[in-house]
């Protein structure tokens, strides 16, 4: 083994830290395993063959987690003979940390003195997505994910809202999800039809996140719901990508909305066409390949 993946999830929490990590392993290829505390994470790893990390130390430990690290955490792990990698952490970790991985989703980044493996290039695209072929549906629907958990509760007043506005809606109930189900008639699949679901949508409305960055990559326009006030500044800066709208929902819900602003991209076919081809500029699903190449040569 040479990589340990310590990655935070779960239904309160989501599954977007244990999806990208996921991504990694899969590239390893069995010399990665994974550490994680909640159960419901541990079962959506064991379903994809993902193994728990034995006990001792691996030479490497990436930390993929909802608190910042800081930099005493990452000494005491460097004293006991290990490099550290940490991913998406904005702490002071990185003044120490041997290596950095800054998905492109933030405005900005803080100083790294080791490693840094940062921008589109490095997307970290689990296989399942990668795999998937972007298609035409027969019939456009807009995909509605909002996160393998959905923590703010909104799924159904979106999915609502739009098959209020006449929009044909499919809903992804993530592995997490702990919600009402959505309205009666209204379609629900699993994580399992996730790929091929957003490889053949139309639009897609999820949170912001890396779900983001598997949209762009299938050529997947999307709306992203920012409900969280600290995500703000974040997603204002990617919209400049020009691969998503945002519709902010920091001081309460806006379903209509999300309806609206779909709605007007539905219309809009030649503005749909430009985000499908940026984002498949932007992400070209190599990440996770480059990202083990780096973390082989590290240890």
């Amino acid at each position: 083994m040479l990589v340990e993946i310590v990655a935070d999830g779960g239904p309160r929490l989501g599954f977007g830290h244990v999806g990208r990590c996921l991504a990694l392993w899969e590239e390893l290829d069995g010399r990665a395993a994974f550490r994680v505390q909640d159960e419901t994470v541990a079962g959506f790893l064991r379903a994809r063959g993902a193994q728990a990390a034995p006990a001792g130390y691996e030479p490497i430990v990436l930390l993929d987690r909802a608190q910042q690290t800081d930099e005493a955490q990452v000494r005491a792990l460097q004293a006991a003979g290990r490099r550290v990698v940490l991913l998406d952490d904005l702490g002071s970790g990185r003044m120490a940390a041997d290596a950095v991985i800054d998905p492109p989703t933030a405005a900005e980044w803080p100083p790294a003195v080791g490693l840094r493996l940062a921008g589109f290039e490095h997307v970290l695209l689990r296989r399942e997505i990668r795999e998937a072929v972007p298609r035409e549906s027969t019939r456009p629907y807009v995909l509605v994910a909002l996160g393998g958990s959905d923590p703010a509760g909104l799924t159904p007043a979106v999915a609502d809202a739009l098959s209020s506005a006449g929009l044909a809606c499919l809903v992804v109930l993530g592995p997490g999800y702990r919600g009402p189900r959505p309205s009666p008639g209204t379609a629900v699949i699993g994580p399992a039809e996730w790929p091929a679901a957003l490889a053949g949508a139309t639009m897609l409305v999820t949170g912001f996140g890396h779900t983001l960055l598997e949209a762009a990559h299938l050529g997947s326009p999307a709306v992203s719901v920012v409900s969280r006030a600290e995500q703000a500044e974040d997603a204002a800066a990617f919209a400049k990508q020009e691969t998503m709208t945002v519709v902010s929902m920091t001081s309460g819900p806006r379903p209509r909305a999300v309806a609206d602003a779909v709605a007007a991209l539905m219309e809009d076919e030649a503005g749909r066409a430009s985000m499908s081809r940026r984002g498949r500029e932007f992400v070209d699903g190599r990440g996770a390949e480059r990202v083990a190449t780096a973390l082989i040569a590290l240890a």
